[in-house]
């Protein structure tokens, strides 16, 4: 999937507004803040939704998306060796989600939640301190 098909399907879940308004900070702000509460959802669903939910789809793919998105915003180019790091973060997270979206558990998800709180916090620190 493409940045532009990736940006379409995260606009579709009507966070378009909150983004077309966003300078760069913030933007990453709130696809943290969607990421997260996607896969909040996701790790309920799974719990207490039946197998076939169309809430756990939804924030399922909500969540790959907005990972691909974090991972295709990051410099490599100025931001060497934290992007590599962070690059290699969100792709463990994704592949992660995708393994226990498919068998149907949430270990691992919520340990991505965790990772991702944390990278979240930092950033928001960032923010305040420039």
């Amino acid at each position: 999937m493409n940045y532009y098909a990736m940006m379409d399907e995260y606009k579709s879940v009507d966070a378009n507004s909150k983004l077309e308004k966003a300078d760069n900070h913030k933007y990453i702000q709130l696809i943290f803040d969607d990421l997260l509460k996607n896969l909040e959802t996701l790790s309920y669903s799974i719990k207490y939704e039946p197998i076939k939910s169309s809430i756990k789809s939804k924030s399922f793919s909500q969540s790959l998306v907005a990972l691909m998105i974090l991972q295709t915003s990051l410099d490599f180019k100025n931001g060497e060796p934290i992007a590599s790091n962070l690059f290699k973060i969100y792709e463990y997270c994704r592949k992660s989600i995708i393994k226990n979206y498919r068998n149907n558990e949430t270990q691992d998800i919520e340990k991505s939640i965790e990772c991702l709180r944390d990278i979240q916090d930092a950033w928001k620190k960032i923010k305040i301190s420039s």
